[in-house]
């Protein structure tokens, strides 16, 4: 039994060695796109990222940053080592999870060490370890600063934890595993709440392992579990911060003491009652005494606050109570273990203090500013996000009947805590509401695509609107709604990524639904071809993708096999897993209830279930083994079923998923980033939308400090009072923006959607317009209610003056363009009504006053406010400027500065990766590539220089656009048609002609194969049908216009036949 422990500690460690050398050779050597800028950010100067905070991960990042010894260009691979190796330790716990399973099943007396079985037990657990090693989720989030990978390790060493309970659960001290698994849970809600569902697998190997199994047992067991994540989830994690919330109240308002008072004092109270508790477990025989100590334990704890109702509040307590009462009696060893229990995991979440201490320093990063026990709960509670119904709600078209006030919101003015506003709670109409509902979202988006998902009928319902109207609406049935519960939620949301990882992936391509991107595969054809298309008529650029990866479905296979192996040979165990599996899984689709077009893919959210699936495939290594123990003997089967099992499965896992997760030598999420400061003049301020456009500009601030002088503002976070605050204060080399309106004008709650009354129909001036919005006469008022006044905008035409001396003097316009500059600028609103960030875009431009230069990543959205003809594109960002020019698309507005954007693209910018070979570009780079139009604002400033009679500037314009991001990096996509263009005007027909032949050759390729598959295949490639038309039109367009009507002529030649093919396509009845 020694040999094989020390088998077991050694071939486990090998494992990690072989997973940590993968993701080390693989991570991303700076930061990626999404959450992990910001995640790194934090992590490097413990700053407060979105909610609800990950301050465990910030703690373990900044020591892992500390390993770049100074040089800020490598903290990013720092922190992305720390996933690799949280990676590599989550396999190592797999492997010795899998083996302990397998060993109870192969080992039942000392005389089953046998070499044989050890072999098989170990291959088990190398294959079924590598298998998850290697897979498409877990893989991915390894090599990024993303906290997934730190939460899996938490997950399985909890589950590796109470494995080891179960061996030692007979020993004195065995209770210290119960124990460090409550801190490790306590600790994990630092970094993501995934951990906590492995509670019910938890309490059922405690509930084996001590009792004899009954269905009795068995069912109150799976109760008890789901009460306890109830109490984790709904009373430890807002409770404590809830009650902290009371006590800061009075501490503050009526004691008068300093804001945080009185969570400190709470926080002095618990830990003064849980010490004396677990002491008085230990020491004391007194009942009374025990439970006095235990209850005040916890009741100061806040656990019993699991909701707004305090009946059930006082359920909870009461039941809290008699828990208490009866085992101080009875059992207080039990007691002692529970209170230690609970204990630990306050130790554990305690770290949740980072964030109060660090948002209490006004961080640049501090979302939520989190700083005080109101604050914390919004922030810990996710209400930045809105919430979503669970159990009970609306469906997406239910009509709204009334708005009432919900819970308040507490802002701190002058030293106290005053309610600045109430939330505003919807009331629908009841026979528009169910239970379990699945099809909830209100977007208006969202509404076509539940109906297309679900192939809703709905039953005609007739309601009356608040404006008196009547109207018919289609009401959703319980059995659509469920429909979409199983198609969209569960199949497209939870099933595509189960199959990602362990049957194939077609593109990493985001997925809407349809065949063409994103789906799971087998690569077996006649699986495929019925769902995907057939392979065998695949254009090589589709079939050699990177991201395309193809498993035969052997893991799938191989964890099946082990499933019902296991099934067979241990239920009990069998049934620990599979609930697992389906917490992880099945159970986070129900919570998450995910609205459709989710904006990236989700699987990283299902890794756990993937986790325990990875379990089985290594179990199925047993079921080969001993079947193959029947014909060849015990000794060369292990051999033959180890060796098998790992190269049909891990082997191939591996080798079809290198090319696309090796992301070592990728900068180019960085690089856009800079690029982004970089296109910005001096102490400018920059509008960014998104994550992607904001969260690497904060990494590169924050880490590597590029352009802090640039204030990089959110327009999305200035509906939110906390980032409007900060945007008031001094950040690095960024003055403070200059806003005048006072924080009562902007509350959260406050101000969120201003109506326009028109007082006048002339132009007013902005900064009247401002002024009549902070004015607290009435008369700039409406009244809506006795109670009521809202603030107004009066006029839809507002005026920017536009001071020539201080518009030169800034460097806005150079004084060669001084003739150009007009002596306004008009904003026209549309709508009734204009929202916050409108409001603080317009008192910004009100206060500026063209002193500090003011760009926006891109326009046409709300937050332009029409102002698209006024911008200069000077980068992969628009300057405004009092010089007005024409729009002429929504892609092609605005002006260009010929120096400014030829001196930033030809000098300045950076495409990290996008050229080099070896380098995989994933499908979010090159959708990031096209959304900054890279390719556009070369062909757009070629176009201009070649007008003025600059050609040959022009072409090295697009030689180098052209080298830097070239197509067999970055395929043909939408711009490629104005590169060759623009190529025509500067005389460069040669290289046009040469994109033309390479993009036609390259779409119609795709269209041949597209119209070759069945006709439902066809309408589900629509939008590559369509976009694949319009290219190549373009094309033929630009060498008709150019004289190459050979060209031209053959391409329209092509055309047609495609485009009867198309027409034919929407007209299903004709024959193809």
């Amino acid at each position: 039994m020694i040999k094989y422990r020390q088998i077991n500690l050694i071939t486990g460690w090998v494992v990690f060695l072989a997973a940590a050398a993968t993701y080390l050779l693989t991570i991303e050597p700076t930061a990626s796109l999404w959450d992990c800028g910001e995640f790194i950010a934090s992590a490097f100067k413990l700053e407060v990222g979105h909610p609800p905070g990950n301050p465990v991960f910030m703690v373990i990042g900044r020591a892992f940053t500390l390993l770049a010894g100074g040089d800020v260009s490598k903290v990013a691979a720092m922190v992305n080592a720390m996933s690799a190796l949280a990676s590599a330790f989550t396999i190592l716990f797999l492997f010795w999870t899998i083996t302990h399973l397998a060993g109870k099943i192969l080992i039942r007396s000392e005389e089953d060490y046998t070499p044989g079985r050890i072999t098989a037990i170990m291959s088990a657990g190398v294959v079924g370890a590598l298998a998850y090693t290697f897979s498409d989720s877990f893989w991915f989030s390894a090599v990024e600063g993303e906290v997934y990978a730190l939460s899996s390790l938490f997950t399985a060493a909890v589950f590796w934890a109470i494995l080891k309970w179960e061996e030692s659960s007979e020993e004195a001290w065995a209770d210290r595993w119960i124990i460090l698994i409550a801190f490790l849970m306590g600790l994990s809600i630092g970094v993501h709440l995934l951990n906590l569902l492995t509670l019910p697998g938890i309490v059922l190997v405690y509930y084996f392992k001590k009792y004899p199994f009954s269905w009795k047992g068995f069912l109150i067991s799976t109760g008890i579990s789901f009460i306890l994540l109830a109490l984790l989830l709904y009373g430890i994690i807002p409770g404590v911060v809830t009650l902290a919330s009371k006590f800061d109240l009075f501490f503050v308002n009526t004691l008068g003491l300093p804001v945080n008072s009185g969570m400190i004092f709470l926080a002095i109270l618990i830990v003064l009652f849980f010490t004396l508790a677990i002491r008085s477990t230990l020491f004391s025989r007194g009942k009374s005494k025990i439970s006095v100590y235990a209850m005040g334990a916890l009741f100061f704890s806040g656990m019993w606050i699991i909701s707004g109702s305090f009946f059930l509040n006082i359920l909870v307590l009461g039941l809290l109570a008699a828990f208490v009462f009866y085992t101080a009696a009875g059992n207080p060893r039990l007691l002692n273990t529970v209170l230690t229990a609970i204990a630990v995991i306050y130790i554990g979440y305690s770290a949740t203090a980072i964030i109060v201490i660090r948002s209490s320093a006004n961080p640049p990063l501090d979302e939520n500013n989190p700083e005080n026990p109101f604050n914390l709960l919004y922030f810990l509670n996710r209400e930045q996000y809105g919430s979503r119904p669970l159990f009970h709600g609306p469906y997406f078209n239910a009509p709204v009947t009334d708005y009432q006030d919900g819970k308040p919101r507490y802002s701190v003015v002058d030293g106290k805590y005053k309610i600045t506003s109430h939330d505003l709670v919807r009331k629908y109409d009841e026979r528009f509401e169910t239970v379990f509902p699945r099809m909830w979202s209100d977007q208006s988006d969202h509404q076509q695509i539940y109906q297309e998902w679900s192939r809703m009928k709905g039953i005609p319902m007739q309601v009356t609107e608040r404006s008196g109207e009547r109207k018919t609406l289609r009401k959703p049935t319980f059995g659509e709604n469920l429909r979409f519960f199983f198609r969209y939620q569960l199949d497209f949301m939870y099933f595509r990524y189960f199959m990602w990882n362990f049957s194939g992936r077609q593109n990493d391509t985001q997925s809407y639904g349809g065949a063409v991107n994103g789906n799971w595969i087998t690569g077996i054809g006649f699986l495929d071809a019925p769902r995907v298309g057939t392979i065998k008529d695949m254009p090589e650029e589709m079939k050699n993708e990177p991201s395309r990866n193809v498993y035969y479905m052997l893991p799938f296979i191989l964890g099946l096999i082990g499933l019902f192996y296991h099934l067979s040979k241990d239920n009990r165990d069998w049934g620990i897993i599979m609930l697992l599996f389906i917490m992880t899984g099945v159970a986070i689709v129900v919570y998450l209830n995910q609205y459709p077009n989710q904006p990236r893919e989700r699987d990283y959210a299902y890794a756990g279930s993937f986790y325990f699936y990875a379990v089985w495939i290594g179990l199925g290594v047993l079921a080969l083994f001993e079947w193959l123990s029947g014909l060849t003997g015990e000794r060369l089967s292990s051999v033959v079923s180890g060796v098998l099992c790992l190269a049909a499965v891990p082997l191939i896992m591996g080798t079809q998923n290198w090319d696309d997760h090796d992301r070592s030598g990728r900068y180019l999420a960085r690089d856009v980033a800079f690029n982004y400061l970089n296109s910005c003049a001096p102490d400018a301020i920059l509008f960014t939308n998104g994550d992607n456009d904001t969260f690497p500009l904060w990494y590169a601030q924050e880490v590597e400090g590029m352009r802090t002088d640039v204030r990089v503002c959110n327009l999305m976070l200035l509906n939110t009072d906390w980032y409007i605050d900060q945007m008031k204060r001094r950040t690095y080399e960024s003055a403070p923006l200059p806003l005048s309106l006072p924080p009562s004008k902007y509350y959260d709650g406050v101000n969120n959607q201003i109506f326009i009354v028109e007082k006048t129909k002339d132009p007013v001036n902005i900064k009247t317009v401002i002024d009549w919005v902070m004015s607290e006469n009435e008369g700039t008022k409406v009244r809506v209610s006795p109670t009521e006044i809202l603030d107004v905008i009066p006029t839809r035409t507002i005026r920017i003056p536009v001071d020539t001396a201080a518009v030169l003097a800034s460097g806005t316009v150079k004084r060669e363009d001084a003739d150009k500059i007009v002596p306004y600028i008009d904003i026209t609103l549309k709508g009734s009504s204009i929202i916050k960030s409108q409001l603080i875009v317009l008192d910004i431009l009100a206060n500026n006053n063209w002193k500090r230069p003011v760009y926006f990543v891109t326009g046409y959205h709300n937050d332009a406010m029409g102002l698209e003809e006024y911008f200069q594109l000077e980068g992969l960002a628009y300057r405004l400027v009092p010089i007005k020019s024409q729009n002429r698309s929504w892609l092609d507005y605005g002006r260009i500065d010929t120096d400014i954007l030829y001196d930033n693209l030809m000098n300045r910018f950076v495409w990290g990766g996008a050229k080099e070979e070896g380098v995989f570009i994933d499908y979010n780079h090159k959708r990031t590539l096209t959304v900054v139009k890279a390719r556009y604002n070369h062909a757009r400033l070629a176009k201009e220089l070649a007008s003025s009679g600059e050609k040959e500037k022009a072409m090295k314009v697009l030689d180098h656009c052209m080298e830097t991001i070239p197509v067999d990096k970055v395929p043909y996509d939408m711009f490629i048609p104005d590169i060759i263009e623009a190529y025509y005007l500067c005389g460069g027909s040669e290289k046009a002609l040469k994109l033309t032949t390479g993009l036609s050759e390259y779409y119609t390729a795709r269209l041949d194969y597209f119209f070759r598959q069945k006709q439902d295949l066809i309408e589900s490639a629509d939008y590559e049908i369509q976009t694949a038309i319009q290219l190549i039109s373009r094309t033929a367009n630009a060498a008709q216009a150019n004289g190459f009507t050979e060209v031209a002529k053959e391409l329209n030649n092509k055309l047609d036949g495609y485009y009867n093919n198309y027409i034919r396509m929407l007209q299903p009845g004709k024959k193809q």
